[in-house]
């Protein structure tokens, strides 16, 4: 039997691990001044990268990064992974067949595999899925991906992404994009791999661009979103942007391109990524 002084002792010793050893220090996050590449698009918003090799963020307005927004169309990556592992969708390959409904992307008005679905961000199609996987599925699925804070019930599992109160700040975007690069999601590898192909947006000498863009249109007010991650070299750096027209007003061509030309920008210009011409 133990010495009831040692196990007070031994007590306190536990006590001040847990006080001063327990808790995970904070990732190294440095700040950087971006403004002007958002300015060329008549963008405001933030911006976040995650060196994976130095386990260095950077950051342009912190605070933002922190802040949830709506996933919108990058909700379309744990939507993929959940639609393939549950069975909802058989492949990549699988065809969806338009529904003959004209919507204001042309794109979208027509029949489409799965995997171009992706690429042009095809919203009814998606939608599809989501009320083939079903409210209960998302609500045994979500929590195990940890992808923001969704919330889904039967009457919003096919919009709870693009209205409503789910949210996922950049940091949780890069926190979720990371586990998926290192194949470390609770789903298949054959899962984890089709969606990882299907991310592929460019490649170049010694690198491969892998994302999604993202477009919430509530109340007149347009958020975008560009997250993903570039491998170069054998290491891999982790983005996510969200951005609004900084007059306020409804979006134009230059919110929808600049959401991807800031990125590419800010990783060539500041960041040395990118190098050489990319090709789709």
């Amino acid at each position: 039997m133990r010495h009831p002084r040692l196990l007070r002792f031994t007590g306190l010793l536990l006590g001040l691990a847990l006080l001063t050893g327990s808790a995970t220090p904070d990732p190294a996050v440095q700040t950087r001044d971006f403004q002007s590449y958002f300015a060329a698009y008549g963008l405001r918003g933030s911006f976040l990268v995650l060196n994976a090799d130095t386990r260095q963020y950077t950051a342009y307005d912190l605070d933002r990064c922190r802040q949830g927004f709506l996933p919108a169309s990058t909700f379309k990556i744990p939507n993929s992974l959940i639609g393939l592992e549950t069975g909802a969708v058989r492949d990549t390959a699988e065809v969806f067949r338009w529904d003959g409904v004209k919507r204001s992307f042309p794109q979208w008005n027509q029949d489409m595999s799965f995997g171009r679905a992706l690429r042009v961000s095809c919203l009814p199609c998606y939608q599809q899925i989501a009320r083939r996987v079903g409210a209960e599925r998302y609500q045994q699925w979500l929590p195990k991906l940890r992808f923001g804070r969704m919330q889904v019930t039967p009457a919003t599992v096919d919009s709870f992404w693009v209205v409503g109160p789910s949210r996922i700040t950049q940091f949780e975007q890069i926190d979720f994009l990371q586990r998926l690069q290192q194949g470390k999601l609770p789903v298949s590898k054959r899962t984890q791999e089709l969606t990882k192909d299907l991310l592929v947006l460019s490649r170049g000498p010694g690198w491969v661009l892998r994302g999604k863009t993202g477009w919430a249109m509530r109340q007149g007010q347009d958020n975008g979103w560009f997250v993903g991650w570039v491998e170069q070299k054998g290491k891999a750096h982790f983005f996510a942007l969200n951005v609004e027209p900084a007059d306020g007003k409804p979006a134009t061509s230059a919110f929808i391109q600049g959401r991807r030309a800031v990125t590419e920008r800010i990783l060539q210009q500041e960041f040395g990524l990118l190098a050489g011409p990319g090709k789709p």
